[in-house]
């Protein structure tokens, strides 16, 4: 689990680095990222390993280099507390409060879906670790995943089985 959630950091940051290139800021304005995780309700151990391994990632490399400029990086974590309602909500505000260029999570497609369509509007990229809804991403340019689709995995699932019709 870190190892993804860390890989999705990396990733969240090599697609913000484009964005970030045709924002008009200054040296010292950090590079904000958001995390819309399940701190509470149903799955908050999902939640900590991500808060967790961003931490992890933050500490080795506080800061990013873009367009030759040294940027710090500055994480928000907000709890979706595993609901869509509060998912839809946490994207919200880390967009429109926080200012955050880009969003990691919600990882489960229940809060990715809808979270994924206020990320979109607004234009900021978000990736979900592990959304396997097609809904997700569907004509949605800035929601990304990092995962495989429900029809693949099923057809995988057959495959592995041997039980394709």
């Amino acid at each position: 689990m870190r190892k993804l959630s860390i890989g999705l950091v990396l990733s969240l940051v090599a697609v913000m680095a484009f964005t970030f290139a045709a924002v008009d800021a200054g040296a010292a304005d950090p590079i904000k990222i958001g995390f819309n995780i399940p701190l509470t309700g149903d799955n908050p151990d999902v939640g900590a390993s991500s808060k967790n391994a961003a931490e992890m990632y933050l500490k080795k490399n506080p800061k990013v280099e873009v367009g030759g400029k040294s940027y710090a990086l500055k994480f928000f974590y907000d709890d979706n507390e595993y609901k869509a309602e509060s998912a839809v909500k946490v994207s919200t505000k880390l967009i429109t409060e926080e200012g955050v260029l880009g969003i990691v999570g919600p990882q489960s497609s229940s809060q990715a879906v809808p979270a994924g369509e206020v990320a979109n509007n607004y234009a900021t990229p978000m990736i979900s670790p592990w959304s396997t809804n097609p809904n997700t991403t569907l004509d949605r340019p800035y929601v990304f995943r990092g995962c495989f689709l429900d029809p693949f995995q099923y057809h995988f699932f057959l495959l592995l089985h041997r039980t394709i019709p």
